[in-house]
């Protein structure tokens, strides 16, 4: 016992002292150095945001790092265990509530202050909490619309994608479009990038009536009949109607189905905005976009926050303040931005992210709990094996409730 009240002790004597490290490091000082951990889609920006960072804060010298997505959630988990975290980490909304509920980020006490919080978009703000309680501050927001390629339509003899379509037209499509040489519709699925799995697996069984969890996400119900119907509809893409690509199991978007669309051999693929700039990237591709089938997509974004452990938290705090302001948002990022307001001036009042900012009005979100991560590792894991034959998808759902129940039946 006398251990047990010893050990307590000096929890408490811990964190006592990390929250007075915490507040007496609120406000940034001269020569303090900002490291900011973000995304490999950041690297072309660093020169911009760096030039424009220290015309108004050359006492303070800013670190931007982009860092690959492969493994860039267990890089910087195990960096702030190790008690190396940079001072702002940028986060997948996905992950918040796992990093947090794990004691890894500061709860942003006063960021608010001042701040339009109306102007962010509603779910990538909904995400940066856990518990109610503020963790970070958005600076991505996303919504998924589908891409589709002109000519491998063309080549089809079949006509392009319209709003108001449904997820059974979309299989219709995609059956006319598969031909010699081209497929109808890419399905990502390599566990290494879940949110882009995510895009297509969760809106077929949203579309279905289904959902992954409980109302109050405390029970698995991936294998409910409507869940199993969803589950069914994004396997047979592939398994079934053979409108996805060969490999199938192991594609992401970016890695395998973009280029695939690019060389003309794939008629459809999901996805958020950053798709567009790899387009861009070659005049003679012909494409265009459409809401998703159902106006059912995913919503994501990126969050910014700051670890517990930052050495300067005052510094990180000021970054985050800064990238907030509307003008320096529109400025700097690349990616569609969190804030709304931001969309009124160029280059985001372009009238190709129209359809981003209107597809954000039905997204929806993946459950913003503790335990997400693992849960969603669960779940492309199983699903995978439908893919491959191990699993009908009644089997492969009943598999996972029964594994996202044994998680969440251990949550704190």
């Amino acid at each position: 016992m006398r251990t047990r009240s010893a050990l307590r002790t000096a929890v408490l004597l811990a964190l006592a002292g990390m929250l007075t490290v915490s507040v007496s490091a609120f406000a940034a000082k001269a020569n303090d150095t900002v490291t900011v951990w973000v995304g490999s889609w950041w690297q072309s920006q660093v020169p911009l945001v760096m030039e424009t960072w220290t015309k108004e804060y050359p006492e303070i010298t800013l670190k931007m790092e982009p860092l690959p997505i492969n493994g860039y959630l267990d890089k910087f988990i195990a960096s702030a265990l190790g008690g190396t975290p940079p001072d702002v980490i940028d986060l997948d909304a996905t992950w918040v509530s796992t990093v947090a509920a794990k004691g890894l980020l500061q709860q942003l006490v006063g960021y608010t202050n001042g701040l339009d919080v109306k102007d962010y978009a509603p779910s990538i703000w909904a995400a940066s909490h856990y518990k109610g309680l503020l963790y970070a501050l958005p600076n991505r927001a996303s919504s998924t619309v589908f891409y589709y390629n002109k000519a491998v339509f063309d080549k089809a003899g079949v006509a392009y994608p319209t709003d108001g379509w449904t997820y059974n037209d979309m299989l219709q499509i995609a059956r006319k479009v598969t031909i010699a040489g081209q497929y109808g519709v890419g399905v990502a699925a390599d566990i290494s990038d879940p949110s882009n799995v995510m895009d297509l697996l969760a809106a077929s069984i949203w579309a279905h009536g289904g959902d992954f969890l409980s109302k109050d996400n405390t029970k698995a119900t991936i294998n409910s009949p409507k869940s199993v119907e969803g589950l069914a509809f994004w396997s047979d893409l592939y398994t079934k109607y053979h409108v996805a690509p060969q490999g199938t199991p192991n594609f992401s978007t970016t890695r395998d189905l973009v280029p695939l669309f690019e060389a003309n051999k794939l008629g459809m693929v999901t996805g958020s905005s950053n798709i567009i700039d790899e387009l861009s990237k070659h005049r003679e591709l012909r494409w265009g976009m459409v809401l998703s089938p159902d106006k059912v997509n995913r919503s994501g974004g990126w969050t910014m926050g700051v670890p517990v452990g930052a050495r300067n938290a005052g510094a990180a705090r000021t970054f985050l303040l800064w990238l907030a302001k509307p003008v320096n948002m529109g400025k700097l990022m690349n990616r569609t931005p969190a804030r709304l307001s931001v969309y009124n001036a160029p280059p985001w009042n372009d009238p190709k992210y129209a359809i981003f900012t209107k597809a954000l009005q039905d997204a929806r979100s993946l459950p913003g709990i503790a335990n997400w991560a693992g849960i969603q590792t669960v779940i492309i894991t199983e699903a995978q094996r439908i893919l491959v034959g191990q699993l009908t998808p009644q089997q492969a759902a009943d598999s996972m409730a029964k594994q996202i129940d044994a998680i969440q039946a251990h949550t704190p």
